[in-house]
């Protein structure tokens, strides 16, 4: 019984894809087996030494920084810093912003929500609202507010006591520092941010 001519071509064409694939996976494996066999003179990207035109540090990582009148700091919201004053010494955090929920489209403006803790404090330690400032990135100064119903913090800090207090402020979206000035002068210590609103 004779083959039609069509069931012909269908058979040549699955034959010659077939052939296809057996070759490619002949070239996918001889490719493959050279390259794991050759050797490199570069470590795997993770384990590679620091490139020498990178400065180094033998700083110390994950330690407190202590921050005085004499000495300013500045660090990321969130970390901790010890702030050295002279009627006492306490360890200051400031986390945030907190702000509200994406809306569309996205204000100019949110109102930004920071928190405040102060604890382990060892002598007196002035609090006052007006010891906190906001700089944004278009350079302006804002002063924050206590938040709406929130109780206002004690107006000093004994020995061992914490007090955690939350402000607010209304900011542009992008870079800002938050600053805390417990005494006469520049801000002793100062906590960089970014406000998102997406």
């Amino acid at each position: 019984m004779p083959v039609r001519p069509c069931i012909r071509r269908w058979v040549r064409a699955a034959l010659a894809i077939a052939a296809a694939f057996v070759l490619l996976a002949g070239l996918t494996s001889c490719t493959s087996r050279r390259a794991a066999s050759s050797p490199t003179s570069e470590a795997p990207l993770g384990f590679r030494s620091q490139p020498s035109f990178l400065p180094t540090t033998n700083a110390p990582v994950d330690r407190v920084v202590t921050a005085s009148p004499a000495q300013p700091q500045l660090a990321v919201q969130g970390v901790a810093v010890q702030v050295q004053l002279p009627t006492g010494h306490v360890l200051a955090t400031v986390t945030g912003p907190h702000v509200p929920p994406f809306v569309a489209p996205p204000p100019e403006t949110v109102a930004a929500t920071f928190d405040v803790s102060l604890a382990e404090s060892a002598g007196d330690i002035p609090i006052k609202l007006s010891d906190f400032t906001i700089t944004d990135q278009l350079g302006r100064t804002l002063h924050p507010s206590l938040v709406e119903k929130a109780t206002p913090p004690p107006s000093a800090l004994t020995a061992g006591r914490t007090t955690t207090f939350s402000v607010t402020a209304v900011l542009p979206t992008g870079e800002g520092r938050i600053y805390w000035s417990p005494s006469p002068g520049r801000p002793i210590v100062g906590w960089d941010f970014i406000v998102e609103n997406d």
